[in-house]
This record gives C-alpha cells, sequence and structure tokens, in this order.
C-alpha cells in the first residue's frame, strides 16, 4: 500500500555520551554522563546505563551524582560531535534528499516519493540505521509514520536502536495507549495535572467527559490537541537553510522557577554559542533570551549590542540583564533558550591584540578539554 505521506524520524542514541564511549571503549556499559562536573553543573546527556537510575539531560550534576554514586563524568568534547554530525549528514543527505535537522542528534525526511525505491518502510529504516552506524558508529532509532509527531513519539517507544514503522489508519490506535506525557509539548506538570483528572493516555484527550474542563484549560488549543491525538499532523519538513542565527535551548526534567538556576542554563549556552561564533570567525550583532512556562506561553526579549560580539564577558551583562527583566517572580518555566544573530564577518578591531592571541590560545584549550573545565575570566563560576 502506497502511503499518501511518508515522514521518517531519526534519533541518535544519547549521542553525547555514546560519543564519550567512542572515544574511550573502556566506558562501555558504564553509567556515563555529559556536562560539568560543578554540583551546579548541567548533564547534558547520559548513556542508558545511568538513566536507569533516574540521570536525564539538564538535571543538575549534584543531583545526578546523589541518584548514582557510580557516575562516570565526561566533559563535553564539542570538535567531536560536530565531526560526528557531518559524517551524519553526509550520509543522510546521500540517501534521502529532503532533511531537517531539528537538532545535531535528531532529523526528520519526507520519504513519500521514495516508496517506489523503498515499497517496505521497514527496509529503508535499515537503511539508514545501518548507514549511520558503519558511518560513526553510532546507534540510531528510526521511525516511520504520516506525520512528524507520530514518528518521533514511534522513536521515543522504541529506544535504543529501534526502528517502528506506524501504517497508515493506525496512528490514533497507537498514540491512544501512550501516557499523555510522550506527545511534545506536555511537561511533567501539565501531565501530573490531567492524569489527577483521570486523563493518563493520549487517548483520554478524545473522551467527551474530558472536554469541558480541557476546554476551560486550554481554550482553541483544545482542537489541536485533538488533532494530535488522532494522528492528524500536516507539518512540513523544511529543508535546512544557511543558517542566520546560532542558538541552545532545553526543555527541563522538572519545571524551574529558580533565577540563579536560569542564568546558569544561559551562561553554559553563551559559553558554547560564542566559542563557535570564534570558530567560524563571526561575531553576533544581537541576542534573543527565550522563555516558556508551564501554561506554554513564550515570552522573549531580543536587543542589540552595541556593537558585533563574539567575547563571553562583554555580552553577558546585557545578556543577564535581559533575563531579569523577562522572568517573573514565582512563575515556573519549562523551557529555556539563548539565541545569537546578526551574524556577520569579526572584525580585527574587536579586540586589541593581545586579548585576541589569549582567546585563540583559550579556543585551543576549549577544544581539547571542553568549555565545562576551561572558561573565559569575568563570569564567575558558581
Amino acid at each position: 500500500m502506497r502511503w499518501s505521506r511518508q515522514i521518517l524520524f531519526g534519533d541518535i542514541d544519547a549521542m553525547f555520551a555514546s560519543a564519550a564511549v567512542l572515544a574511550d571503549p573502556s566506558l562501555t556499559g558504564k553509567p556515563v554522563a555529559v556536562g560539568g562536573s560543578s554540583p551546579r553543573g548541567i548533564i547534558a546527556s547520559a548513556s542508558y546505563e545511568a538513566r536507569a537510575f533516574g540521570v536525564r539531560s539538564a538535571m543538575p550534576t549534584g543531583e545526578a551524582k546523589r541518584l548514582c554514586s557510580q557516575l562516570i563524568l565526561v566533559p563535553p568534547d564539542r570538535p567531536l560531535y560536530q565531526r560526528l554530525h557531518e559524517q551524519m549528514q553526509a550520509v543522510i543527505s546521500r540517501l534521502l534528499p529532503v532533511v531537517e535537522w531539528s537538532s545535531i542528534d535528531e532529523f526528520y525526511a519526507e520519504t513519500t516519493d521514495m516508496q517506489s525505491l523503498y515499497p517496505d518502510p521497514s527496509r529503508l529504516g535499515r537503511c539508514v540505521k545501518e548507514a549511520i552506524f558503519e558511518a560513526t558508529g553510532l546507534h540510531c532509532t528510526v521511525a516511520l509514520a504520516s506525520g512528524k509527531t507520530v514518528a518521533k513519539v514511534a522513536a521515543d517507544a522504541h529506544k535504543p536502536d529501534g526502528l517502528a514503522v506506524i501504517e497508515p489508519g493506525t496512528e490514533a490506535a497507537f498514540l491512544a495507549v501512550r501516557p499523555v506525557r510522550d506527545l511534545p509539548g506536555i511537561g511533567p506538570k501539565s501531565a501530573a495535572m490531567l492524569q489527577g483528572l483521570g486523563i493518563h493516555c493520549v487517548g483520554d484527550l478524545l473522551d467527551p467527559q474530558h472536554e469541558p474542563f480541557l476546554r476551560r484549560q486550554w481554550g482553541n488549543r483544545l482542537i489541536a490537541w485533538q488533532e494530535i491525538a488522532w494522528g492528524i499532523d500536516r507539518d512540513p519538513v523544511v529543508v535546512d537553510r544557511e543558517a542566520k542565527s546560532l542558538g541552545r535551548e532545553t526543555t527541563f526534567e522538572q519545571d524551574c522557577n529558580d533565577l540563579d538556576f536560569l542564568e546558569l542554563t544561559i551562561k553554559s549556552f553563551l559559553g558554547t554559542l560564542t566559542h563557535d561564533l570564534r570558530l567560524q570567525g563571526l561575531a553576533a550583532g544581537s541576542f534573543t533570551v527565550k522563555l516558556k512556562d508551564t501554561t506554554f506561553r513564550v515570552t522573549t526579549r531580543q536587543q542589540q549590542f552595541r556593537q558585533p560580539l563574539n567575547y563571553d564577558p562583554a555580552m553577558w551583562p546585557v545578556i543577564r540583564s535581559a533575563l531579569h527583566s523577562l522572568a517573573i517572580p514565582r512563575t515556573d518555566y519549562r523551557l529555556v533558550g539563548l539565541s545569537l544573530s546578526g551574524l556577520l564577518p569579526a572584525a580585527e578591531s574587536l579586540f586589541a591584540q593581545r586579548q585576541t592571541q589569549a582567546v585563540a590560545a583559550l579556543d585551543e584549550l576549549i577544544e581539547r578539554y571542553g568549555s565545562r573545565m576551561v572558561r573565559l575570566g569575568g563570569i564567575p563560576e558558581e
């Protein structure tokens, strides 16, 4: 049977932690996490052995160590991640003509027109998995469905190293028994609230007895959620274009109203992004701080720098001020993000010659040891 629409979703299993194991095979089978060693550092990725103890990404390092006393912490290795990502891109671009990378380790592909070549979607999924493993040594979970949301939920349900095919017409039945928390956009607090009302599975969102409350809670958004529960998803695959900005964001495992922790997260993003700018010989003319609260309301604060910058200490005071003006006291946030935009070639006059040389030397150390081990001055470590 030919599908009217077919979307393939690929998700590298615990990419940063898996990359650490590739770099040091002695870590195979051990609870490994990538992140800062400070108790207030942030876990970027955890192996499945570590996840068995409850260790998750975006979790404070101190909490992760309490959950898993034998946890092995590894500093980030961005050059390795970038190299693996480029290898994956090269492989995927040969196999799949229309690809959207949603992050360094996740991608969607429009494969509707490939059904003549691969009438069996499972065969296409296996080809993608095998090609990525042969090129990088990384395992990838792949799912095929009629839309992005179902494909992502299916992949999450079949990790690690899984392959799922959700046939057209079976989307609602597949989703109906999945925990409501599995839907992208439903955070821990929203899931707890829904479960308290007897809404445990995605199918419960379609139960007429729950509709009055859900309509009061979500208003006109209820229709969109019900379409998702039916498996209706028209979101297109958008082919990647040349980046005009750099950004990072994370969704917390637990909603957060701690301004100090929000600051720490933004600082971590800033260090990574400015390092990337300097490696590319770029500077940013503006920035945007983004917050999403537990009601899914997104607020942003965008501001220009006095001049294009790519040096953390010079950028941090104005970014910190923007965060403070944006965050509402005692408001729980589920997502925080930072992006740098207005990118242009960095002028030599951005730094005095001696400072330029010092920053270049520091970048070499960051490349070798990671941004959490070596940092620029002017932004104190907690």
